[in-house]
């Protein structure tokens, strides 16, 4: 019995793992500011950028733009579950239309990383932050009660 015991928590914690290896989740916090005279194109293009990332980017699990009662400020949440799905997004934006777009609406003011972010992803996002914060204490109920059902998201 102790060796049978023995093995099913050697696998359930080899499994658990495995598990968190997979969904490691990345956040960008970005405080932007929208440039003036662009109030109105701004709020188009945000339409239209997150139309598109809903669309091509279906492991993007937040996409949210967050105006602030003065016009000028824009608070941007991206999550995603995990580096791959980040890096796939930026891959997406850099040099694209997209990127064209958004520079001549939003200046950055503020950019964090938050997650694990490996080299590939930290390389890709060089031109607009070096604020990365890795995760060192804490809990994710979501990862923990949906982890699974997430990292199946294609």
């Amino acid at each position: 019995m102790k060796p049978f015991l023995i093995l099913f928590l050697f696998i359930s914690t080899t499994l658990f793992g495995m598990h968190h290896e997979k969904l490691d989740v990345i956040v960008f916090a970005i405080d932007l500011e929208i440039i003036k005279g662009q109030e109105k194109n701004a709020q188009k293009f945000v339409s239209k950028i997150t139309d598109n990332v809903s669309k091509k980017e279906p492991q993007t699990l937040v996409y949210q733009y967050h105006f602030s009662n003065e016009e000028n400020k824009v608070f941007l949440l991206e999550i995603y579950p995990n580096n791959e799905a980040a890096l796939l997004h930026m891959n997406n934006f850099v040099g694209s239309k997209w990127e064209a777009e958004f520079v001549k609406n939003f200046a950055i003011a503020n950019f964090q990383v938050l997650g694990n972010a490996n080299s590939k992803l930290k390389k890709s996002l060089e031109p607009y932050t070096k604020d990365f914060r890795s995760t060192l204490y804490g809990f994710d109920r979501v990862a923990d009660q949906l982890g699974e059902e997430i990292s199946k998201i294609k």
